[in-house]
């Protein structure tokens, strides 16, 4: 789903911009061996028993975080399972690990940092805890929700996240890794590749191609775990990214216990992309919805008044310089429950006057909603935008997995209703 207009770009652009990064989720961190030798006060500080290195303060969620076990991909569901996969890294120290945890909704998420003593954490290097140098556990109640993804019906995940130039650190907020110079910006070759992801119950190995040579990894556990680590390109641009997915495109083949295999590269492109099937994923059964069920008049309401919408991590100073908006708000009364497996979305189109006044948005009512709800969402639009504003809700049913949780595919599978607007002149 894309965020086209002025607002979101305006806001990428800041977020790369502020000196220094505000503090955000802290996906991933880590670090070479941290030997520490210097005395300290006994009970002030915790040591790994194995590996000598120092234990700070743990990750934390970043403030303002909501956690809500009805809402988005939920909370942990227990301490979440560690597997027996590790990835050395380039530089040495503390291996990298794979965490999967089972939230209140039913999702899986990954969790990828380094080891130390069998946690799972950060190295506070590459601006990460301010540089101490410590070792700060990442608990299973830290979830980065773009690497998590709906479980099938006998509750398998499967997933696949390439992500390009994270720190060393292991915490994809801890400098900025599209900067060569300046404040904040990740040191030089001390970026990594990071390959991770679930395979599911039938595969049995993947095999790469690494430095000119054949790689074959077996997968670990029932969930078909790897993990692959490298040290990114230092003449690579491109690097501060993630990719998720359902299944690895850039691995050479793909073995599956039945003895069968696939190569992606022979495989026929599906949007865009080439991917192997998912042997072992079991649809869910879905109760589909009529559009009888579901169809209700939509209500919108276009604000008159300039705004500025708050948002996370955006100061105040960073407001200022961000364009007027105006609020547009719908509503709907929900004649079906939803879930994180049933669930409304939406999408607005714009045909507007005036530049960058033409796009669509759109995304997931991401909570529980019990039927007879009446519910009700928030767009922001350019307020100097002019045109026709249409917006339609969907009730989502998936029966096949999308690339991210809530993603729709296709098209909806029962039309909630359209309603059209039009966005009035003036100043």
């Amino acid at each position: 789903m894309r965020f086209l207009d002025d607002l979101e770009r305006e806001i990428e652009r800041i977020a790369y911009a502020a000196e220094p990064v505000p503090a955000r989720r802290r996906w991933w961190r880590r670090s070479t061996a941290l030997l520490v030798l210097l005395p300290l006060c006994v009970g002030t500080v915790a040591v790994a028993a194995t590996t000598g290195i120092i234990f700070g303060e743990p990750v934390k969620n970043p403030p303002g975080t909501r956690q809500d076990p009805k809402v988005g991909v939920g909370v942990n569901d227990g301490p979440g399972k560690l597997f027996d996969v590790r990835a050395a890294d380039p530089e040495g120290g503390p291996e990298w690990g794979v965490r999967l945890v089972k939230t209140s909704r039913g999702l899986g998420c990954l969790q990828t940092a380094r080891v130390v003593d069998g946690k799972l954490g950060v190295l506070g290097r590459d601006g990460a805890f301010d540089n101490d140098g410590k070792f700060h556990e990442l608990g299973a109640e830290v979830l980065e929700t773009t690497f998590c993804q709906q479980s099938d019906s006998n509750g398998n995940v499967f997933i696949a996240v390439t992500a390009i130039g994270l720190p060393a650190s292991a915490d994809g907020s801890a400098c900025r890794a599209r900067s060569r110079k300046g404040a904040n910006a990740c040191p030089r070759g001390s970026l990594r590749d990071v390959f991770s992801g679930l395979l599911g119950p039938e595969a049995a190995a993947i095999t790469y191609r690494e430095g000119g040579k054949l790689i074959r990894q077996e997968v670990k556990g029932p969930e078909g775990a790897y993990l692959v680590v490298r040290a990114t390109n230092p003449n690579r641009t491109n690097v501060g990214w993630w990719s998720p997915s359902l299944s690895p495109n850039w691995v050479e083949s793909i073995e599956f216990r039945d003895g069968s295999s696939c190569r992606p590269a022979k495989r026929k492109r599906i949007n865009g992309v080439r991917s192997c099937p998912l042997k072992g994923y079991v649809a869910p059964k879905v109760d589909v919805a009529t559009r009888a069920e579901i169809e209700t008049p939509l209500r919108v309401v276009v604000g008159t008044k300039r705004e500025k919408p708050r948002y996370p991590g955006i100061t105040r100073k960073d407001l200022d310089r961000l364009p007027w908006q105006r609020r547009i708000t719908f509503s709907f009364r929900a004649r079906r429950a939803a879930d994180a497996k049933a669930f409304y979305a939406y999408r607005a189109e714009l045909s507007g006057r005036g530049p960058r006044c033409g796009y669509s948005m759109g995304g997931p009512v991401a909570r529980d909603i019990k039927a007879g709800t009446v519910i009700t969402e928030t767009l922001w639009v350019n307020h100097r935008c002019r045109g026709k504003l249409t917006i339609s809700v969907g009730y989502e049913q998936p029966r096949t997995p999308s690339q991210m949780p809530f993603q729709p595919v296709g098209r909806p599978n029962a039309k909630v209703g359209t309603a059209t607007v039009q966005l009035p002149d003036g100043p």
